[in-house]
């Protein structure tokens, strides 16, 4: 079953909060692999995962690592060492002089040890970490059979995670589209496994908060499910990685609709995408041919004058008296993004977003059908239920909600 990063990450949230429980019983920790594509954002996921639980975020690329000591720790020399009352320990050969004008005796029993690696020292050791490692299955042998013990125990020889830690592997599929190495059934039961796929709703949200291109956002909600499956054929790659990097680039550009600045963007578009068919090019032609590029923005919506937002909407909506339901959906979509990500803002004036859902209820004229009131006033009504104490008044929504 492949999932969704927006569906797999709460149960991520959960195997991480519920490892602590088990450490607390004397049980080993769930690490986690999370199978997917390159450049969906499963990285990105496992950085917002571990903001939103205050915990430090460790990634390390193990494709760039060709010694396991760089993730593991260089080996070094120990010498035991005892005082007089008996009290021993083993120390480094760079502190037995420290210790030996303390009165310590240096014995002459040695042994073969592992430094704490620099990754683990700047993470500090008073709360546990995620520790995100990269590109597993395209690692070295010899490296991946360090990882085994880490992801199994949270230790290797001489050193351990903080307690409360979760370990979290990135994995390409090993499908023919990438050079990856296979896993064998010891490393299969080592951790949990998820595959994810890309959402395009998961990115616009993400995009919505991160304030990217707000013409970009409008392009992938309006066609990004035919390039999603149009990629999985194989005759267009696009990624959440690649389509970021070309919003990226694009966002500089003001007018697109002009021949010129259209022109350069489908340049830029096809040193983006691994696009032969310049499939992706095509569908932003149509795009710009529709004026979709031309929509509101959330914030104009919620902030300009309700007589300017309704001609706009009317004007964009309809086509002539046909109601443009995708479109409908596009604004919706983005209305909601924009305000669950307004009202997370300390200070954030609340009455602008409710007051102009009411607008759009209380007009004559369909702005947006009735599902698509209902499943904005839901959904911002769940996550902020005190801020929508106003919204559920009106009856129209009231009665719906019941």
């Amino acid at each position: 079953m492949e999932l969704t990063l927006s569906e797999v990450k709460p149960i991520i949230k959960y195997i991480i909060e519920n490892n602590k429980t088990l450490q607390e019983k004397g049980h080993h920790p769930v690490s986690i692999n999370i199978c997917g594509a390159a450049g969906l954002g499963k990285t990105s996921i496992m950085e917002q995962i571990a903001s939103e639980l205050d915990m430090p975020f460790v990634k390390i690329n193990l494709a760039q690592i060709s010694d396991p000591a760089e993730l593991c720790g260089w080996p070094i020399k120990e010498h035991y060492i005892c005082k007089p009352d008996g009290d021993c320990k083993w120390v480094t050969a760079e502190v037995i002089d420290a210790y030996a004008k303390a009165g310590w005796e240096v014995t002459d029993e040695t042994r073969m040890s592992y430094a704490i690696p620099a990754w683990l020292k700047n993470a500090g050791d008073d709360k546990g970490i995620l520790l995100v490692l990269d590109d597993f299955s395209r690692c070295t042998n010899q490296v991946a059979q360090s990882v085994m013990e880490i992801t199994c125990r949270q230790e290797y020889l001489s050193w351990k995670l903080p307690f409360g830690s979760t370990v979290l592997l990135t994995t390409n599929p090993d499908n023919g589209d990438y050079q990856v190495t296979s896993f064998d059934e010891a490393q299969k039961t080592r951790f949990v496994s998820f595959d994810v796929k890309w959402d395009v709703d998961s990115w616009a949200k993400w995009a919505e908060e991160n304030e990217l291109d707000s013409r970009a956002i409008n392009f992938l909600l309006s066609y990004g499910y035919e390039l999603m499956d149009r990629s999985v054929a194989k005759e267009a790659k696009v990624n959440a990685r690649n389509y970021t990097m070309f919003s990226n680039i694009i966002s500089g550009i003001d007018d697109w609709s002009k021949p010129a600045n259209l022109a350069t963007i489908l340049q830029i578009a096809s040193g983006c995408f691994l696009d032969d068919d310049d499939i992706v090019g095509g569908l932003f032609t149509t795009f710009i041919g529709n004026k979709l590029d031309k929509l509101l923005t959330p914030e104009e919506l919620i902030t300009k004058d309700w007589k300017y937002v309704k001609h706009e909407l009317e004007k964009c909506l309809y086509d002539g008296k046909n109601y443009r339901a995708d479109i409908g959906s596009i604004i919706t979509t983005r209305f909601i993004n924009y305000s669950l990500h307004y009202f997370s803002k300390r200070g954030s004036k609340t009455d602008l977003v409710i007051n102009r859902i009411l607008d759009l209820i209380d007009n004559d004229q369909v702005l947006l059908t009735e599902d698509l009131i209902y499943n904005l006033a839901r959904t911002l009504n769940d996550k902020y239920p005190v801020k929508c104490n106003k919204l559920l008044l009106n009856p129209k929504i009231l009665a719906k909600l019941v």
